[in-house]
Formats: structure tokens, sequence, C-alpha cells
């Protein structure tokens, strides 16, 4: 009987194990960058951004900035991430604060973004609040 729930134990080890890692968000060796605080994105947003409830992200062409706003006070983080260039930028300042990263692209070259939140607690730190994918030109 003690053999059978320890194996039982360890089944259960592995399946919890095999879950945390499944759900482990698709950019965990991205380069994640703490963005410097700003008071606005100026005309960056103007017309073209990603945006919900809980988070704001904008690109500026001019300079290559992606801007993030924590829109939320909802005790999570909130992030820009751009597509297939494994580069996101955080904003750990809470709700109502702007941040901004400076990213170098070829001129004229697709920068699509987009933003969502995070708790950054826990192994199982799940991505939340998506906002839709947004194109612009670097």
């Amino acid at each position: 009987m003690h053999k059978t729930l320890k194996r039982r134990h360890i089944t259960l080890s592995l399946v919890l194990a095999a879950l945390v890692v499944g759900v482990a968000p698709a950019t965990a060796s991205a380069e994640i960058v703490i963005g410097d605080r700003v008071g606005s994105p100026g005309d960056a947003c103007d017309g073209n951004n990603a945006e919900n409830d809980n988070v704001k992200v904008c690109f500026q062409q001019d300079g290559e900035w992606l801007f993030v706003k924590d829109v939320a006070a909802d005790g999570r983080s909130a992030y820009g991430e751009i597509e297939n260039r494994d580069r996101i930028c955080r904003n750990l300042y809470g709700q109502g604060t702007w941040v901004r990263c400076n990213y170098s692209f070829r001129e004229g070259s697709a920068v699509t973004f987009r933003g969502y939140t995070k708790d950054n607690e826990g192994s199982a730190n799940l991505i939340r609040n998506l906002t839709t994918w947004t194109a612009d030109l670097a």
C-alpha cells in the first residue's frame, strides 16, 4: 500500500510539472527590458495602437520606440511585445504610467506588436489581458 501511494505521488508530481511547463508563455526566451518611465508617448499612439482595459501599447517609427501604458490597478505589470523579434518591454511602475523601450530595426520593415499583463509570481506566470496584434513600419 505504501509503494502504491508513493507511485501515485510521483506520478502526480510529474503530471503537475508537465502542466506547469505546458502553460509557460512562448516568450520565455525573449529579452525582457524594463522600460524607461516617460510622461506620455506624445502623438506616437495617435490612430495606431493595441489596447484593452488593462494595457495600451504603441510603436513610434521615428526612433523605433515601443511605448507601454499600465491602464489598470490590477497588481500586474503591463508588457509590450514585438512579434518575431524576441523583444519585450515591461512597465513595472503601476497604473497610469507610461514607459518606452528603444529598438533598432531596418527602416521600412514591418513591426507587429501587442500588449498583455502578467503578475510575475509563481511558477506558472500566465499572460493575461492580451490585445490584438497591431502592425506598423519601422
